[in-house]
Formats: structure tokens, C-alpha cells, sequence
């Protein structure tokens, strides 16, 4: 298992910081290296909070399934779950400056989906890892109209890196 924290200095611009506990309990193979999920959610973070302190755990699928069930009431494995700390405030930097929140990722479910979507493993992982984010920054898709926001935003982010719409 490997846990450990790390700030990256190359990417904390004008006060802003981010540190991300990063723990993968995952046995799956061909994974986005622990900078690039770092460089997703600060991608999602950046235009809205100028500080973070966040987690990323990958878990496998049985340990995923328990989460999902025991927090979320459904038993199966799902491919992204966000807890967010400081849920209920304000999603923008004028009024809440540091985020604090855990994203659980299941590498297999994710693999799988990309697979039977026809996409690239690393797009998909980007794209939960900003759906991820944007959870925890207080987004959701419950409503027709949240969901669009959301999506429109998804898409932009993935845009801004290259990746093309998802949706």
C-alpha cells in the first residue's frame, strides 16, 4: 500500500495550495501516476478555491462496494465516490477558501466502463476525477438542471485538457 502526502510546489501559484493524501489499495495495473491525479483535481479546483486538503484513495472492487453500500445504500461497486468534509457551504473561494474532502476511485469499475464505452483509459480517469471534484465542491446531478451545469462544466475542464466531450 502506498500512503503518503505530498505538496507540489510547481503548482501552487499566488498562496494558493493543495495537498492531496493519495493511497492506492488497488491491485489494478496501467493507472495515471500520482501526478496526473493531482493535476485533474487541481484542474476542477483551481478557478474556485484557492486551498485544499483533499484525499484520493483506489480501492478495489470489494472494498469500493462496501463504501458504496454502507454510505450511498446501493451494493455494488461504483466508479467514483466523493465525501466532502465541509459539505452544505458555499461551493466559491469569496466565501469558503479551503475545500476539504475524500474521492474513492475503483480502477477496475473505471476500466471497465472505458472499455465498453470505446474510450481511452486516462480520458475516463480524468473525467470521474473531475466529476469527483466537482462533487465535492458542491455540484450535483440530481436535478435536470444542476446536471447540466455540471456536464457543461465536466466538458469545458476535459476541453481545457484536451480530452474530448465524454457525454
Amino acid at each position: 500500500m502506498k500512503k503518503h502526502t505530498k505538496h507540489f510546489p510547481f503548482l501552487a501559484i499566488q498562496r494558493q495550495r493543495f495537498s492531496l493524501d493519495y493511497q492506492n489499495r488497488s491491485s489494478a495495473d496501467g493507472l495515471p501516476d500520482e501526478k496526473q491525479f493531482y493535476r485533474w483535481i487541481w484542474h476542477a479546483l483551481k478557478s474556485h478555491y484557492r486551498r485544499a486538503e483533499l484525499s484520493l484513495v483506489l480501492l478495489d472492487e470489494e472494498e469500493a462496494r462496501a463504501y458504496n453500500r454502507d454510505y450511498r445504500g446501493k451494493d455494488y461497486a461504483t466508479n467514483v465516490l466523493s465525501f466532502a468534509l465541509n459539505e452544505g457551504e458555499s461551493m466559491f473561494a469569496d466565501t469558503q477558501d479551503t475545500l476539504y474532502g475524500d474521492l474513492i476511485i475503483c480502477p477496475q469499475v473505471v476500466a471497465r466502463e472505458a472499455a465498453e464505452q470505446g474510450k481511452p483509459l486516462h480520458h475516463h480517469f480524468a473525467h470521474l476525477v473531475i466529476h469527483g471534484t466537482l462533487h465535492l465542491m458542491g455540484f450535483d446531478h440530481i436535478e435536470d438542471e444542476d446536471a447540466d451545469q455540471m456536464e457543461a462544466l465536466e466538458i469545458e475542464l476535459l476541453r481545457q485538457l484536451n480530452i474530448p466531450n465524454p457525454y
